[in-house]
């Protein structure tokens, strides 16, 4: 059972809060330090945002050996990742609250987010070649569009940073199938930089056929000519994951009954390239253009009758900026962005013919977007934006060559906050902003066909979003340092799938603008460093939400027994971490306890549930820095999951069991143990 809000807000605001949700760092930036958020229209100290952030460098990825954006976001927010599975498998971020599809990815400033795909699969995406992540929390529409309601994971590339030629190659082994190789390198001299990477990796469960597979490269160079600076990227990787776990539907009773198919597998693959120019044409005024291709390529079995339904897209993204700071500490940000999506989706099933069919589809999305940052005095800073954006999109009928418009939506959203750090013990910082989300291919896609088998008309338009922050943090008695935040957000016309249960034939299941929901959340966490030849550090940090359906908010319906926006939400999560380092030793140690939710259970009877159990999460490390150039690490994982097997999974033996599943029906990972070796250059 959750606590009543009041008492979690006790508990709270009792504890405070801490420096970030990432694992502690004995390596963590000093007392004073300049930490650089990058997510911004211009990159900021993150004392002066007023938007709640959170940041892992590429050392803290390379020592808890992350190799997903799954990894890395269990890692960087606990208990906001729900994974349906092993390595590699399906998982959703529900940042603050809010829904797995208001999440927004990008990469050096452009997006990554599949438009033939509802919502992000964290799971898909490699960190090859990233050397940073910054996750904004909160609204992020203004400087990243549709989908940023929940928040925006900001991946950072690699660059070369120091002068002469360096690099570091690794080799792990483990239990579980677990092996992996990989090498980067980085030179920098006077005619420019250069930075190169490959990566490969395999890592399996206790379920047999059951295994992930990477691999990736990537490769970016620059060069600064005069006032103009020029960088160019690559980046490829690509992944097969089992996906074993399956539920049918046989005749003639059509219960529900899980099913292990051991050739079922998911393919994703997604490459990148581009080029960033950027121009200092005068002491004010900083010109910025970004231009990017992203393709990428899915086949997952989530078709009609489990056929596979293979997807694929390419887009082309333009960002031109311009920065102008007419008086000190008063900054203007312009920008100009155009996309261009064509995607290709196979075997998908068209109600009119009763069989598979191939679309072809085209997207454009046109947005105009403004930021004023002005320091009012010392400490106090006042940020706001507005942005407008518009979108069509356009789909074919391969087999015909029929060309419609099956949607088009506008939108314009805004967010202002403050920021005052009142002394190193004390900054305050607060928020009001919309978001929104507009629909995306598959959605206008789906109604299109609906419209063309029921002759009605389907209209569905952008989902909308007001959000409210306020935070805290602060360093206190040298060695502490707190956080404490707290958020509301209120989502209308929230984009609903609508079925007839009934199979009566009385409409096709398309979407539709029914629901409300409203997310908050308050988090708070506390954090010590010290020590001098024996230095250690703890992180403590605890999280209380709740998801609403605004629509059934009577008695038991209160939290929306009808409606599953509302689940895989943890109503609390607690985590703590801590170091101690030695001279060349160190050992770590992470556990994370995501308390009970509510969840889509599978069999006997589809439904949504109350999961009533907590999972917990047990990770240890220990490393030793057996020369300056070659080091080693031991890594104990997943320590508290249960081991299980096919039957085991099948009689739904472990069902009850808080620790057997994150997502319920699906396993937790397994638990592994793994040696790696890395040498520097």
């Amino acid at each position: 059972m959750a606590l009543n809000p009041s008492t979690r807000i006790f508990f709270l605001l009792a504890l405070g809060a801490s420096l970030g949700a990432e694992a502690p760092d004995a390596a963590k930036p000093k007392i004073g330090a300049t930490v650089t958020v990058t997510a911004e229209a211009t990159p900021v100290e993150v004392t002066k945002t007023p938007n709640p952030v959170r940041i892992i460098e590429a050392a803290e990825m390379e020592r808890l050996q992350l190799h997903t954006l799954a990894d890395l976001m269990a890692v960087l927010q606990p208990g906001a990742v729900m994974n349906t599975g092993g390595p590699g498998k399906q998982s959703s971020a529900f940042l603050n609250g809010t829904l797995s599809k208001n999440v927004v990815i990008m990469l050096d400033g452009l997006r990554l987010n599949d438009p033939t795909d509802v919502s992000p699969n964290l799971g898909a995406y490699s960190l090859i070649g990233i050397e940073r992540v910054e996750l904004l929390l909160g609204p992020s529409s203004v400087l990243n569009g549709s989908d940023a309601i929940g928040g925006v994971i900001h991946l950072r590339s690699a660059t070369a940073k120091e002068p002469g030629f360096h690099g570091s190659a690794f080799l792990l082994g483990g239990t579980q199938a677990q092996s992996g190789t990989g090498f980067s390198t980085q030179t920098k001299s006077d005619w420019g930089w250069l930075a190169a990477g490959a990566e490969a990796s395999r890592q399996g469960t206790d379920f047999s056929n059951d295994e992930l597979h990477q691999v990736g490269i990537y490769l970016r160079g620059g060069k600064t000519i005069g006032d103009f600076n020029l960088v160019l990227n690559y980046r490829n990787s690509g992944q097969t994951v089992s996906t074993p776990f399956d539920v049918q539907y046989p005749a003639p009773a059509y219960n529900p009954l899980r099913v292990f198919v051991i050739d079922r597998e998911t393919l994703a693959r997604q490459q990148n390239w581009g080029a960033n120019l950027h121009w200092d044409a005068s002491k004010s005024v900083e010109v910025e253009n970004a231009l990017g291709v992203v393709e990428g390529s899915n086949g997952d079995p989530a078709g009609r009758g489990r056929v596979q339904k293979d997807r694929s897209f390419r887009r082309f993204e333009d960002q031109l900026s311009a920065h102008w700071t007419p008086l000190a500490g008063l900054r203007i940000s312009g920008r100009l962005e155009g996309r261009a999506d064509t995607s290709e989706a196979k075997n998908y099933y068209d109600p009119v013919l009763f069989g598979k069919v191939q679309y072809h589809g085209e997207g454009r999305d046109l947005a105009a977007a403004a930021e004023v940052r002005w320091e009012i005095f010392k400490d106090l800073d006042w940020v706001s934006g507005l942005r407008r954006e518009s979108t069509h999109r356009d789909l074919t009928r391969v087999s015909s060559g029929a060309r419609s418009r099956v949607g088009e939506a506008e939108a314009t959203t805004f967010k202002s906050g403050l920021n005052w750090v009142l002394n190193p013990a004390l900054r305050l910082y607060a928020s009001f902003g919309q978001g929104f989300r507009m629909p995306n291919l598959v959605e206008f896609t789906l109604n299109a066909e609906a419209e063309q088998v029921d002759q009605k008309t389907y209209p569905i338009a952008p989902e909308r979003s007001h959000s409210i922050e306020i935070g805290a943090t602060g360093r206190f008695a040298e060695h502490f340092e707190y956080r404490l935040e707290a958020q509301r957000t209120h989502i209308s016309d929230l984009l609903a799938y609508r079925y007839d249960p009934t199979f009566s034939g009385a409409f096709t299941d398309h979407y539709e603008n029914a629901g409300r929901i409203q997310s908050s959340s308050l988090e708070g966490a506390l954090g010590w460093r010290g020590g001098d030849a024996v230095t250690w550090g703890w992180d403590v940090i605890l999280r209380s939400s709740d998801t609403r359906d605004l629509d059934h908010n009577t008695g038991a319906d209160r939290y929306g027994a009808r409606n599953t926006a509302i689940v895989r939400h943890p109503f609390f999560t607690a985590s703590a971490s801590g170091f101690i380092q030695w001279s060349i030793l160190r050992g770590d140690l992470a556990w994370a306890r995501v308390g009970s939710r509510y969840d889509l259970q599978d069999v006997p009877k589809f439904q949504v549930i109350s999961t009533g159990h907590a999972y917990n999460e047990l990770n240890l490390g220990v490393s030793i820095e057996a020369c300056k150039s070659l080091s080693f690490r031991l890594r104990a994982e997943h320590l508290l999951q249960r081991k299980q097997n096919e039957q085991t999974w099948k009689r739904g033996v472990f069902d009850g069991d808080g620790n057997a599943s994150l997502v319920y029906g699906f396993p937790a990972p397994s638990r592994r143990i793994s040696l790696s070796a890395t040498y520097r250059w």
